[in-house]
């Protein structure tokens, strides 16, 4: 199957059959909406000249068992709607899940506001706008209805309906660019208080607050301008819309009159064909009202094929049990911004089982992209990653997940209790979990809290130093002895003490013949390393024993 018709996509061809259903539903139903007319016209044209009760009787019955069959028939059509909603959000809810959690920032930077997204579409799939639009398709059939009961009737329903659709289409016109600016505004309102609330400590200690909140303003101002451009011109479309409803509606009951007085039509097909008029220009009327939620729709709906149906080339995944250590980078290079150089550039790397590799390098560098690319986060723009000689990007990373140690550079911590976090939020092994805690030096710092292991964190490890977030965080990296550990400067934010229980983690691990990548601005760390790679500008400047590669740059630190 072509992953190119994208996620959404071919999940909604898997619901065709759903459509032929609603389809064979609405056509059902709109035949059925065919009764009233008739019913009205069988009342004036035969019972009111006949004076028969029993003929009364009659018609009135079958009406009333047409109305229950066309009540039954909704009902089941709004059940099919509820269905198709529900199977969508089964479908679609864990594909979502996995984008929001996807750590490759290139494929998921907007999939944090898809959550409601996906309700946008449900709430559509099931309200009234799409209602109109399945009742749309059958305009004809009242249209044809009202041109048997007399043929310059019809044409001027036919003209009604044209007139009615023109307007549609002008409000689409003019009320899309202002919706689609409404949303881009919001979305920048979002992705700005995500951004604040992030921050809001620096923001409050450097006085920013009044700044940001002038930036808040302007976005949202910017938003509800364009909103009530929008509404000011949908409400003006739909008092035209209703006007022109209500003047076409009496200009057929007026014109029909005419015809009935030269003896043309009757007084049953008179009412009848205004019955069948309100039941064409009703879907159209819907239509238009409920533009808004039609072009929320559209923008949800869109954003949800954004997010969801780039080429994943991790859904044929294997797992391959855990791994050796050994790591490859066969001409890797990493590009994460649109404009400028590449991040990474023809990295060519191998890193051996059980072997420690310290990169080094200035800020700004790419070690942390170098360290994201080894484990997995980023996928490499160019090249390939290869664990024990398989391609990174055909394995299960959640399964290989489980035989890995990594450390942010940002420790990230979740609200829940410690030994959660440390345990990865799985099943607590207590044995696993203090043997991590006291390789990496947090032990001590654990079991000095007043509820020790089992205190509970707030969002982000709220209620922790950034020392001790940091020995929480190394813990879970080294937890359930895993085969490769990555490290990104594990010694920011600690004291001496802590640093050198560093120290002694690095040479626990090798000890263990654990793989251990680790980035680092000290040289005294990266000394314990195997090998050290020197990183600058984003390519490999110098690779090599520990020994020769710090042999290789004393000159220069020692002249500086």
């Amino acid at each position: 199957m072509n992953k190119d018709h994208g996620e959404i996509s071919l999940l909604f061809n898997t619901l065709k059959w759903n459509y032929g259903s609603l389809l064979a539903f609405s056509a059902v139903i709109n035949f059925l909406m065919l009764a009233p007319a008739w019913y009205m016209l069988q009342v004036y044209d035969r019972v009111l000249t006949s004076y028969d009760d029993n003929t009364l009787y009659g018609l009135s019955l079958i009406v009333l068992f047409l109305f229950l069959i066309y009540g039954l028939m909704e009902r089941y059509r709004g059940f099919l709607l509820i269905g198709i909603a529900e199977k969508f959000e089964e479908k679609i809810t864990p594909k979502l899940y996995l984008s929001i959690l996807d750590a490759n920032k290139k494929s998921s930077s907007n999939n944090k506001n898809n959550i409601d997204n996906l309700n946008t579409v449900k709430q559509f799939l099931t309200g009234q706008p799409i209602l109109s639009i399945l009742d749309a398709p059958w305009i004809p059939i009242y249209l044809i209805g009202i041109a048997l009961l007399n043929p310059s009737l019809g044409l001027v329903a036919v003209i009604s309906v044209i007139l009615l659709v023109g307007i549609a289409l002008l409000s689409q016109r003019a009320l899309n660019p202002k919706i689609q600016e409404a949303t881009i505004s919001q979305s920048n309102e979002r992705r700005l208080i995500a951004n604040l609330a992030a921050s809001s400590e620096s923001i409050q200690a450097l006085g920013m607050r009044s700044t940001f909140i002038t930036r808040l303003n302007v976005i949202r101002k910017d938003y509800l301008d364009n909103l009530v451009i929008a509404s000011i011109r949908g409400v003006n479309y739909s008092s035209v819309s209703k006007f022109l409803k209500i003047f076409i509606q009496s200009l057929v009951l007026g014109y029909g009159a005419y015809l009935a007085i030269h003896h043309e039509m009757t007084a049953g097909m008179i009412i009848a064909g205004s019955i069948l008029l309100g039941r064409a220009l009703a879907p159209i009327d819907g239509v238009i009202n409920a533009w808004k939620q039609l072009a929320d729709f559209r923008g949800a709906y869109a954003s949800l094929k954004e997010g969801l149906d780039f080429k994943n080339e991790r859904s044929n995944s294997v797992d391959l049990g855990r791994p050796q250590g050994k790591i490859e980078l066969i001409d890797v290079g990493l590009r994460l911004r649109s404009a400028g150089g590449s991040t990474l550039d023809q990295i060519n790397l191998t890193v051996g089982v059980g072997e420690t590799l310290a990169i080094i390098g200035p800020s700004g560098a790419g070690k942390t992209s170098l360290l994201k690319i080894l484990c997995g986060i980023y996928p490499p723009t160019t090249g390939r990653v290869l664990v024990d000689g398989a391609d990174l990007a055909f394995r299960d990373l959640n399964s290989l997940g489980k035989h890995i140690g990594y450390l942010s550079q940002n420790t990230e911590l979740l609200a829940g209790r410690i030994s959660e976090n440390i345990a990865r939020f799985e099943e607590i092994n207590g044995e696993a979990i203090l043997q991590a805690t006291k390789i990496s030096g947090a032990h001590e710092t654990i079991i000095s809290l007043p509820e020790g292991y089992e205190t509970m964190l707030g969002d982000n490890g709220y209620g922790l130093s950034e020392g001790q977030k940091r020995k929480i965080g190394i813990a879970r990296a080294v937890y359930n002895n895993p085969a490769i550990v990555f490290l990104d400067e594990p010694t920011s934010g600690l004291d001496e003490q802590s640093i050198l229980s560093i120290y002694g983690l690095v040479s626990n691990l090798k000890a263990q013949k654990t793989t251990l990548i680790f980035t680092t601005h000290q040289p005294s760390l990266a000394r314990l390393a195997d090998k050290i790679l020197l990183l600058v500008d984003g390519r490999i400047r110098m690779h090599g024993k520990s020994e020769d590669v710090i042999k290789a740059l004393s000159p220069p630190v020692a002249g500086s």
